[in-house]
């Protein structure tokens, strides 16, 4: 049976937004040319970008152990969940990918008949994930791979010993990747990002979310309002980049940039998770970033190349970037209303069916 149902974490769903937000931000920077490589705002900017990303990936571990705690995985609930979590994923995923063979993007590897059946059945990230055709799919890769493994890893972690000791085993998986790997990976051929992008890369911080997870369904603590600002706060200034400039946003994607980074996403995500945000009018707008976050992550690219195609090349890049921003929010909203939820209606209609 599955698990009984759960308070909705608004707190999570804003900070999913504003993690997509973040993406965005980053990646539209850098297709308008809006900050100079090698200053303090382009670190600042491309620190948040990519570890929105990361960020991602720990709230998804957070929730998925969160919500199926209790779930008794037998065929019918293994049948319900991939259904669900399919119809979540796949619908907005094949829009962007049809979009860019529709524009002809160059984006991944090129739609050969491997590629195009590895996209059709979300499998790319098992073999790489930038065989993704749209550009930041990698992380759907990662992340549809984590749904496979979910049930058994949620299994296991029923025992909370065999949750620490999975935790710390992707821990040590991930360190030469962090220290070693990534870094000695030669820029020739993209291969520094296609090193980066793998899984035993990143598996860990699926598994720290499901930790927090466990460390939250054990206590009643929550944080008030000025201790959740006055930590988020101090999380932020600790975040900020100090020092010499990068020129080179890998830096602060591997060895001791990473280590601080990675724990300071995960201080965010416990932050969150351990505040209940009120019933504040604000609320819903933020709730709703939250709950389109996916067409963000996803359609920023096509609303920046919109906007870039219909305005002549003397716009300032400030307002080439504005404009792309707000027409990716306005897309998103449609999108995310249009499709995504109907889509998830439709997996929830047919994993409840028992013929």
């Amino acid at each position: 049976m599955s698990s009984t149902a759960k308070e909705r974490l608004h707190s999570l769903d804003i900070l999913r937004g504003l993690m997509a937000l973040s993406v965005a931000v980053y990646h539209l920077s850098i297709l308008t040319n809006l900050f100079a490589v090698g200053t303090r705002t382009n670190n600042l900017i491309a620190i948040l970008g990519n570890y929105g990303v990361e960020g991602f990936f720990i709230v998804s571990g957070f929730c998925f152990f969160y919500l199926y705690e209790d779930t008794h995985w037998n065929l019918g609930e293994l049948r319900r969940f991939h259904i669900k979590r399919f119809f979540r994923i796949a619908p907005l995923y094949y829009l962007a990918v049809a979009l860019n063979l529709a524009l002809r993007l160059q984006v991944g590897p090129g739609a050969t008949p491997r590629m195009l059946a590895e996209n059709a059945t979300l499998t790319f990230g098992l073999f790489h994930p930038n065989h993704s055709l749209v550009l930041g799919g990698w992380s759907i890769g990662i992340e549809y791979a984590f749904y496979l493994a979910f049930p058994l890893l949620a299994y296991l972690a029923r025992n909370k010993t065999v949750l620490v000791v999975l935790t710390l085993a992707f821990l040590a998986m991930a360190w030469p990747w962090s220290f070693g790997a990534v870094q000695a990976a030669s820029f020739v051929g993209n291969q520094k990002f296609h090193t980066y992008v793998q899984i035993p890369n990143h598996a860990f911080l699926f598994l720290l979310g499901g930790m927090l997870a466990w460390v939250r369904g054990i206590t009643t603590w929550r944080l008030s309002w000025p201790w959740f600002l006055g930590s988020l706060v101090v999380v932020v200034l600790i975040g900020l980049p100090r020092g010499p400039v990068s020129y080179d946003h890998f830096d602060i994607m591997a060895g001791t940039a990473r280590v601080k980074y990675v724990a300071l996403c995960w201080a965010a995500v416990a932050l969150f998770a351990f505040y209940s945000v009120p019933d504040h009018t604000w609320r819903k707008p933020l709730t709703f970033l939250g709950d389109a976050s996916y067409s963000v992550y996803l359609l920023h690219p096509f609303a920046i190349l919109a906007i870039q195609t219909w305005l002549p090349s003397t716009v300032p890049p400030a307002l080439t970037f504005l404009l792309g921003l707000t027409l990716t929010l306005f897309i998103a909203g449609i999108v995310y209303h249009w499709v995504e939820k109907p889509a998830m209606g439709l997996g929830k209609k047919l994993a409840a069916h028992k013929g």
